[in-house]
């Protein structure tokens, strides 16, 4: 196992949903599979570091960083990382490479908990390779993918300048590795990591953040597409937008458009309500049943931002379908609510104060006849 090292800063950005097939107009498709993931970055597209990695430091250099599509990403062997506040599985006791630290802090200032959230190590900065350059960061998001089980994590540490391949105790132990430190974790090139630069969990230690936006950006590279990547989607409150307006908020309703099947034209989002847009909004409308002016309203953005599958979610609840729950919440209602993934108090009494004046039962769980009218645009 290899030591890790700290102390680097962070930056913020945003992520957008990604795209089922044009033919899934009703709901995006399932989350992506490890055997997707796999095939999707099989190949190396492009090689971004100056050489290769060791699986351990001071090993043979095998392990080149590449990029391919949306993602940045590298195979090799996992090491057990018990780095950052002490707890009873992570200590100087159980891990003799053990350091109080992490090269990030969570949003209370403190350092990391490796047995409690899957995050990945990336190497120090040298001439190999700069994370840095690749717009990568704390926080940013990875999906990690070992024989058939996906885990989404952060990057949260920072490592050696001549090996690659670290996870926490936490992730370890999700994706099915032994997660002791001492003992534990896997050898040869048969973990992906697989890194969205641009994609970021708010804060770093929600996990839910990284799921509900790891998905998203998953399925974006499965598909081919990075055009919506980094795409701010998640506003307090989301304006009416007519033909001819422009803006992120034009550039968010291009691209979840996109994600829900309905083409708004080739190339990259634009940011201008043209008319492709506007033909792609008529349509989305007549599917949902909504009068197609080509306008972008209150109904139009409820109904957008909600689609997709529709499980049932209350308080205590976390993940991707609670965040389409949050964004519908701000466009119907003017919830204003922080679009964390997190169901808790203030989007439980967003709920109630929605389904109330929509003539439902106001129990401020989001089960299948809320749902049905979020995704009318009601």
């Amino acid at each position: 196992m290899r030591m890790t090292i700290a102390k680097l800063a962070t930056a913020t950005l945003l992520l957008v949903a990604a795209s089922p097939s044009a033919a899934a107009q009703q709901a995006p498709a399932a989350d992506p599979t490890a055997a997707q993931l796999k095939a999707a970055v099989a190949k190396c597209t492009k090689q971004l570091s100056n050489g290769k990695f060791g699986h351990d430091a001071g090993g043979t250099r095998t392990v080149p960083v590449c990029a391919t599509g949306n993602a940045v990403h590298w195979k090799a062997d996992m090491d057990i990382v018990c780095d950052g506040q002490p707890t009873a599985k992570c200590n100087k006791t159980t891990d003799p490479w053990f350091q109080p630290q992490t090269a990030w802090t969570q949003s209370d200032k403190k350092y990391l908990i490796a047995d409690k959230l899957p995050f990945i190590v990336v190497p120090g900065v040298s001439t190999t390779w700069n994370f840095k350059g690749a717009n990568i960061t704390g926080g940013t998001v990875a999906a990690v993918v070992y024989k058939e089980k996906v885990v989404y994590a952060v990057v949260g540490d920072v490592g050696p300048t001549s090996a690659i391949g670290e996870g926490s105790y936490r992730l370890a132990e999700l994706l099915g590795i032994n997660p002791n430190p001492k003992t534990g974790g896997v050898s040869g090139a048969v973990v992906d990591y697989i890194l969205f630069p641009g994609v970021k969990a708010t804060p770093i230690e929600n996990h839910g953040s990284a799921v509900s936006r790891g998905t998203t950006a998953a399925a974006d590279l499965v598909a081919g597409r990075k055009g919506c990547t980094g795409t701010k989607i998640d506003f307090a409150a989301y304006p009416a937008l007519a033909a001819g307006a422009s803006g992120d908020a034009v550039k968010a309703a291009q691209c979840v458009l996109r994600a829900n099947g309905f083409s708004t034209g080739e190339g990259d989002p634009t940011g201008t309500l043209d008319e492709a847009t506007a033909t792609a909004v008529k349509k989305f409308q007549t599917a949902k049943g909504l009068p197609a002016t080509g306008a972008v309203d209150a109904r139009t953005w409820t109904a957008l931002l909600s689609a997709g599958s529709t499980p049932q979610v209350r308080d205590g609840s976390s993940g991707e379908a609670v965040g389409r729950v949050q964004r519908a919440l701000n466009a119907a209602v003017a919830a204003k609510l922080d679009i964390d993934g997190q169901f808790g108090p203030d989007t439980t009494a967003a709920v109630k104060e929605y389904q109330s004046a929509r003539g439902l039962a106001a129990d401020g769980v989001v089960g299948t006849d809320t749902w049905k009218v979020f995704q009318a645009g009601r």
